[in-house]
């Protein structure tokens, strides 16, 4: 007990980083988990990992100020790994509003749970899919080994800065990536939907007699969804390929991260 209050800001300035992460990373800032379970979580993971941060050896700062910077420090690491991983879900959630506006699906919305915004149903399938392939690749726990790789790569008790331009690089590249993603996802669909658009038009004007909207518009539908099972092995390996390549950005992020 004596160790453990002698640490305490150390073990608190741990919580900190890990609760940051949770209030913004995907599945666990999801308002489906209850508030509790997620302090508990956060509790006993800092747990598991203070001993280790505290035998690697620190200096604590003597005045408040400067260990209110790095409080906000350890909530700037916190939140830029969660960031990173939110910024592909809204890939996928853009992938999906991709399908919705060629298939007609836009005007219909839903509540996402997980993110907490309204998107079209497609939207919210593949975000659900997302968080499918999110969790059977162990997303949830790289996650948390991102947040102890993190002490190894940005110390907790680190004030000194140099640069950050490594770190808008890889923030550009994310970003980047994730229309790259949503396009690779979308794709199929898009290029269906768009094909049986322009024959549509044209057989509207071979037998202009005919109502093609009103009968167009489900075998729209009936095809593009089709297309979107046959095409579903492919999205959840782009899913799994870039899920896993933000892992590798997260750990270029804290190898670049101003020491």
């Amino acid at each position: 007990m004596q160790y453990f209050v002698y640490h305490f800001q150390v073990f608190l300035l741990i919580m900190i980083r890990l609760n940051a992460m949770i209030v913004i990373a995907p599945f666990f800032s999801s308002d489906v988990i209850p508030f509790r379970m997620k302090a508990l979580l956060c509790f006993f993971t800092t747990l598991v990992i203070f001993p280790i941060v505290a035998a690697q050896g620190y200096t604590l700062p003597g005045s408040m100020a400067e260990y209110t910077i790095l409080v906000l420090r350890e909530v700037v690491i916190g939140l830029y790994i969660g960031f990173l991983v939110a910024v592909l879900f809204s890939a996928f959630q853009l992938a999906g509003q991709l399908f919705a506006v060629q298939i007609g699906f836009g005007i219909s919305e839903v509540l996402d749970p997980i993110g907490q915004v309204s998107i079209p149903l497609v939207g919210q399938l593949t975000n659900l899919i997302g968080i499918l392939v999110f969790l059977a690749i162990n997303g949830h726990h790289m996650l948390i080994r991102a947040i102890y790789r993190s002490y190894e790569l940005a110390p907790v008790v680190t004030l000194d800065i140099n640069t950050t331009g490594s770190l808008f690089r890889y923030l550009m590249n994310i970003f980047s990536g994730m229309f790259v993603v949503a396009l690779k996802i979308a794709l199929p669909v898009v290029v269906t939907a768009f094909l049986i658009t322009i024959s549509l038009g044209i057989l509207a004007k071979v037998a202009p007699q005919m109502n093609i909207m009103m009968l167009g518009f489900p075998f729209q539908i009936a095809i593009s969804f089709g297309v979107l099972i046959l095409v579903t092995p492919l999205i959840v390996r782009v899913m799994q390929v870039a899920l896993e390549r933000t892992f590798t950005f997260v750990t270029g992020v804290l190898l670049h991260w101003p020491t």
